[in-house]
Order: structure tokens, then sequence, then C-alpha cells
């Protein structure tokens, strides 16, 4: 009698309930972090936090200071309040940066470099004029020989860049009487007391100046060796003084004159918040700053042609935020990332094809195990050795096979559902031909 056909009921598969949770869990955390960085961004944009910057612009008198209370309104719209605490000048100022005891400073350029500056803007060139009595004009620079000379206030930047131009003339200390009156002390003088030259950087036109030139009778003199003043000192540059600058009659200077040139700086302590610094630098370029300075020509990206002290990060931050999306760098960037992605899909791809080969292979390990339980079925039935106990054994093995296979097929070890099919109905065909095999030899008669 042959053996009844296999039974095809399909076994009950295991629910996977446990990796739907774990998939839950993945997504909601996934959504919690977004809306977390949802809520810091709104943050960010709504709660900016204020700051507040002792500054210094040098002279409470001088242009840049007047410049400096302009900067103050403009920074104040942006939660960005400057203390303006005045100099005597633009070396003082550095000086007190680099203490920690300012935060910031509107300098001229120039001056010696330190490792607690760094340069957050640079705004226009400021001339330095040369003020000279009217009977010292024909004789140019050499007639500052033995003449009385203001070179500035101790501490300021311009009687740094005096002494540098008149060495460069060949006029040391000692070939000329040094005076250092400040420029508000200069216009409460009687006129006969006042020194023969005056020097002063500004940008043009210089109050002081238009004042000497109106009120005093000064002219202005040339610097013949600007230009080669520039070649030797990178942070100076020839400018020129146009005609008329300073009076039409007379006039004042007759015709341009050249001179040498430094920049108008910002500078901050390094430890100063990148935040504040870009909001100083929106104050200065994004608003109306150059408006009501009348200042022509101010341009962020100066501070990277003519910068003398190293970048602050805000500095940098605010130069990027300014550049063009789409550049060739991150079109070559894209393009690299875009054969990289191919590669690693590819990649991927073969490795879930090896993984995917290695859970058949799995299979057809668990398959070939019953396979073999099914032939030492037949060899010992036809042995008549197929009693009680040994089937008894054959069906613990075959159960132990498949627990062993569901376990790591709910794992994940093992992946294939026509696979699992498979080895589940060959599972079933084995043990009903076990069963069946099993209760005919006990009927056999013995040979």
């Amino acid at each position: 009698m042959p053996p009844p056909p296999a039974s095809r009921t399909s076994p009950a598969l295991p629910d996977g309930f446990a990796g739907r949770v774990r998939r839950m869990k993945v997504m909601g955390f996934l959504i919690a972090a977004a809306a977390l960085m949802a809520g810091f961004f709104l943050y960010r944009g709504v709660g900016s936090k204020p700051y507040r910057l002792r500054m210094s612009a040098g002279d409470r008198l001088g242009h840049r200071h007047a410049l400096a209370e302009i900067l103050a309104d403009e920074a104040a719209e942006r939660r960005l309040t400057l203390e303006l605490i005045p100099t005597q000048g633009s070396e003082e100022s550095l000086e007190e940066v680099a203490a920690g005891r300012l935060d910031a400073a509107l300098i001229q350029g120039g001056l010696p470099a330190r490792p607690e500056i760094r340069e957050v803007a640079v705004l226009i060139l400021e001339p330095l004029n040369i003020l000279v009595r009217e009977e010292l004009l024909e004789r140019g620079i050499l007639a500052l020989r033995g003449a009385r000379l203001n070179l500035g206030p101790k501490g300021s930047g311009t009687r740094m860049l005096a002494l540098q131009t008149l060495e460069r003339a060949g006029l040391k200390p000692g070939d000329y009487r040094d005076e250092h009156h400040a420029y508000a002390d200069l216009e409460k003088m009687p006129a006969t007391e006042l020194p023969d030259a005056i020097f002063l950087v500004s940008a043009l036109p210089a109050r002081f100046a238009e004042w000497a030139v109106a009120q005093r009778g000064y002219r202005l003199l040339p610097v013949p060796f600007s230009e080669s003043m520039g070649l030797r000192d990178i942070s100076l540059e020839d400018a020129v003084i146009p005609a008329y600058a300073y009076s039409f009659v007379p006039a004042v200077p007759e015709d341009k004159i050249h001179t040498v040139a430094p920049w108008m700086t910002i500078i901050a302590h390094r430890d100063v918040p990148d935040e504040a610094v870009i909001r100083l630098l929106e104050s200065v370029f994004d608003g109306d700053f150059a408006l009501k300075s009348e200042l022509a020509g101010l341009a962020a990206e100066q501070v990277v042609r003519h910068r003398e002290y190293a970048l602050h990060p805000g500095t940098t931050t605010f130069l990027n935020r300014n550049q063009p999306i789409i550049t060739g760098e991150l079109i070559e960037g894209i393009e690299n990332l875009r054969s990289f992605l191919v590669s690693g899909l590819v990649a991927l791809f073969l490795a879930w094809r090896w993984y995917r080969s290695r859970a058949s292979v799995g299979f057809e390990r668990f398959l070939d195990d019953v396979t073999r339980i099914e032939l030492e079925v037949f060899e010992l039935h036809r042995g008549r050795q197929l009693n009680g106990d040994r089937a008894l054994q054959l069906e613990q093995r075959l159960s132990q096979l498949k627990s062993n296979a569901l376990e790591q097929f709910s794992s994940g070890k093992l992946r294939g559902e026509e696979q699992l099919w498979s080895f589940l109905n060959h599972v079933s065909d084995v043990r009903n031909c076990l069963h069946w095999l099993a209760a005919n030899s006990a009927a056999m008669p013995a040979s």
C-alpha cells in the first residue's frame, strides 16, 4: 500500500510583531529629532541673544569716533550695544583690545600685530594730511628740518606714521622739534603759537584740516615717495588728495597731490563671540551705515585683499554667507558625491545579493538535513528496523530542525518566504511519511 499524499496545510509563520515595534520606535525617534531641530532654529531666529561690546574709535573729537557713533545706532537695531570708550589713538586702542579691556576698536591700519588681535573689517583709506605754513610749501618736505612739528598725540597711529614718513625723508628725531598736542587743543591756540606743520591721518575731507586751512592759512604738503613706502609696507598705499579738496579760493591744494594712506580697520579680541562680530558686520555692510556716514565703496571683501591680522571666525562666516550658492567647487563636489553614491549603491547591492545568497544557502542546509532524515526513514523501513523508539527519535530531530529554522528566520539570519514555505512543506511531508511507515512497519509480519 503506497504512502498517503503529504499534507499541504500551511504552517503558521512568525508574526514579525517585534520587528514592527522596532520600526515604529525608530520612526518616532526621527520625528522627535526633526521637531527638536525645528524648535532650535525657530529659537535662534526669534529669540536671538543680545550682545554688548566695549569699543573705541580713538579721540572723542576725531573722525573715527563720529563714524563709531553712527555705527552704534545701526548696531542697536540688531540687538548689539556698542559702548564707545575714547582713547588717545589707534595704538592705545590696539593695546587695550589685546589686553582684553576693550572688545573691539576702529583703528588706523599699519599697527604691529598681536596674537590676541583678530581683524573684522577693512573700510576705507585714510590719507596722511601734512598741513604746513604757507611759507614752507615751496621747499617741500625737506622744509620740515628744524621746524616745530605736531606729530599727533602719544599712543596714536598718526604719530607712528608721521615718524615713519619723516624717517623715509631722511629726517630723524633731533632734526625737528617734536610736539604732540591734541587736535582740540590746537584749535584753542593762538595762531602765533601753532606749530609749523601738523600731521593728521583721516578720511577725506578731514574736519580739522578744513579748519586749519580756512582759519589758520595752512596748506597741504605732498609726500613724493608715497608709492615707494607702499612697496616696503603692505599696510600702506599711495593715495591722492584731489585739487580744491579743502578750499576753492585759494585753491588747497592747487593740484592733486600724492600722499601715503593706511586703511581704516575694525579689530576685535579673539574671544569676542562670532555672533557679535557677525552683527557688527551686518551693521556696517547691510544697513544704512555707508549712507549716513558718507563713506563710498564699502565692501566686506576688502578685508581679504588688505588684511593685516588673522581674520576673526565671525568675519569668515559672514564672508561665506555672501558667497554664491552654486559655484564650480560646489558642482565638482556634487559630481564627486554622485560618483561616490553610485559606487556605494553598487557595493550595497552586491552585499545584499551576497547576503540573500547566504540566506538561501542557509535554507538549503536545513532542507538537506530534512532530506537525510527522509532517506534514513526509508532505509530503516527497508531493513524493518523502524520501530517506535527510532520513529520518535526521528520525529524529535525533525522538530528540532524546524524550531532552529524558524528561530533564525525570525531573527533575520535566514530570509526568503518561498524558501521557508518549501522547508516547512518538506518537513511536513517527511513527518507524514514517517508516521505512515512507522505504523505499517509495526503491522508487517517478521520475515
